[in-house]
């Protein structure tokens, strides 16, 4: 190994090429990243400083000084080329301009066509890098919003560096571009081996250097090649499958329900480290894990957008997605991935929303809910029959004390506007698969004060008191809430709730609209019939 001092115009010039190597995270600044390393570099010119230290470039040597695979330092270096690459575009001097060019994008000076850049990306965003931040070609305003994050950021931190050298005179301009390639120095360190970097790369990522879950499972794939390193280019391949499939913002919670759908166990350690005994778990390398989970993650990316074709199963999905926590996608993924012979994909999945509904409900701490999941995962990684898997769902069924805990108050739960929703969803036609969005409110029938004489000829403080929170006298509205209404006496509520109910149709709330008094005895027939109609949704049979 060995570390010395460069500038900037030591490490970009002419005969040196860096390359990302694939095990590397992709480029993640952002605008306040770049800002920030800008205005530091300012302030040091400013001063007349006759050094400035920007960190570290850790590369393993690969070409006898000319080509480098960078292990630390990608983001600094991606930006270094980024702000040569704009002042260059800025900077009208044509001896400056070309300067500049041929420390990022050099060309043949007899065919005027590029070259090798100094700078190779991961192999799925060179291409862009080249073309539009090295040759400066615009990026169509309607391709905007579909870029991935590391094409987005190369777009905004360009812009970044674009309103900084607009504030610029062209003589503060070159003399900048001057100063950052002869007094702005990194510490540059040579390895010469990949087992040499990977030792370092995890020394790095101990010292605290932030790193992704993915990144290090990645890291511990490319770890794992051993004699197969000729295969790195198709292990790159098969990860970036991976990020096409999920998106890089999705990694770490796939792994992480990728994990448990396996293991069916508390992790005991960080998320990378409970990884590596899966990957070891299968015989030839890492390619074959990556087979699995890239199977996998077609079938989270199922989960997550809600395809599934019956409409029983859509329904039971969008009600597990109202859940307040998502421990019940691992067990799903691992049916998924290893279905059950006899039983129907819709079935499971109303199943598992049944379960998961009355362990809210009954409020169970986070291990006795995840006991039941451990149970269902395990029941289907054994391989057992399609019964089997029934009887784990009944024996964790508590039907009885579900139903008598939605008979009691519900207004104010966490789960109020979730029971309430399925409920609505579970009174219309299978056929019908109605998704709700924007704020909702749950109004009382009954109001919370009995002001008007409406409600206190018929309704005693006693009465007011049991049925007030109960299922039997709310409603669901659409919009902020209806403060307006609160106190009024029934028909006014009713044409108040027709109104808001044209904007989102509930059915349930039209029911309330169609009596024609609002009585204890109403309320009593609406809560039973809600009551029914939540035991036909979720007890398990």
């Amino acid at each position: 190994m060995k570390a010395e001092e460069r500038t900037i115009s030591n490490i970009l010039t002419e005969q040196i090429c860096y390359e990302i190597p694939p095990y590397q995270r992709p480029y993640s600044w952002e605008k306040e990243n770049v800002q920030q390393l800008l205005d530091d570099v300012w302030e040091s010119y400013a001063a007349n400083d006759s050094e400035y230290f920007i960190g570290s470039l850790i590369t393993i040597e690969r070409d006898r000084d000319r080509r480098y695979d960078v292990v630390d330092g990608q983001q600094r270096l991606t930006t270094l080329n980024l702000i040569l690459a704009r002042m260059r575009d800025r900077i009208t001097d044509d001896a400056v301009k070309a300067d500049l060019g041929k420390r990022i994008l050099p060309r043949n000076v007899y065919t005027g066509e590029a070259e090798t850049p100094r700078l190779l990306l991961r192999r799925k965003d060179q291409s862009f890098f080249w073309k539009h931040v090295l040759e400066a070609q615009p990026v169509p305003a309607q391709d905007r919003d579909d870029l991935e994050a590391p094409r987005r950021h190369l777009v905004e931190n360009g812009e970044v560096v674009d309103a900084f050298c607009q504030s610029k005179s062209q003589q503060d301009l070159k003399l900048f571009a001057n100063f950052m390639l002869s007094r702005v120095y990194v510490v540059f360190v040579t390895t010469y081996s990949w087992q040499s970097a990977y030792r370092l790369f995890n020394v790095l990522n101990a010292r605290g250097i932030p790193l992704s879950n993915a990144d290090l499972i990645k890291n511990t794939l490319f770890g794992m090649l051993g004699a197969q390193t000729n295969r790195s280019d198709e292990l790159e391949e098969r990860w970036l499958e991976l990020e096409e499939e999920l998106g890089l913002e999705r990694l770490d919670s796939f792994f992480g329900h990728h994990r448990t759908s396996v293991a069916a166990a508390k992790a005991r350690g960080s998320l990378h480290e409970e990884i590596e005994p899966l990957i070891r778990a299968h015989p030839g390398g890492p390619f074959p894990f990556l087979d699995t989970v890239v199977a996998s993650a077609e079938n989270y990316i199922r989960i997550v957008e809600g395809d599934f074709t019956e409409a029983a199963a859509m329904r039971a999905l969008l009600s597990l997605r109202r859940v307040e926590y998502d421990e019940w996608i691992p067990p799903l993924l691992a049916f998924l991935n290893q279905p059950v012979s006899g039983l129907p994909e819709a079935e499971f999945v109303e199943l598992l929303e049944k379960i998961t509904m009355q362990n809210w409900v009954r409020r169970l701490g986070r291990t006795a809910r995840l006991t039941a999941y451990y149970q269902l995962i395990s029941a289907i990684k054994a391989g057992k029959l399609a019964e089997d898997v029934r009887q784990v769902f009944r024996n964790n069924a508590q039907n009885t004390e579900f139903m008598e805990l939605l008979g009691r108050e519900l207004y104010g739960k966490a789960f109020d506007a979730a029971v309430l929703l399925r409920l609505e969803e579970a009174s219309q036609d299978e056929s019908v698969t109605k998704s709700y969005n924007g704020r909702l409110t749950i109004e009382h029938v009954l109001p919370q004060a009995l002001k008007d004489d409406y409600w206190k000829t018929r309704f005693t403080e006693d009465e007011h008191g049991l049925w007030l929170h109960r299922l039997g006298n709310l409603a669901l509205l659409c919009g902020h809430k209806n403060y307006k209404a609160q106190y009024y006496d029934f028909d006014r509520k009713k044409k108040i709730y027709s109104d808001r109910n044209k904007k989102v149709s509930f059915d349930l709330t039209k029911e309330v609209c169609d009596q024609p008094e609002w009585t204890v005895q109403a309320i009593k027939t609406r809560h039973e019939r809600l009551l029914k109609l939540a035991e036909q949704t979720w007890t398990i049979a």
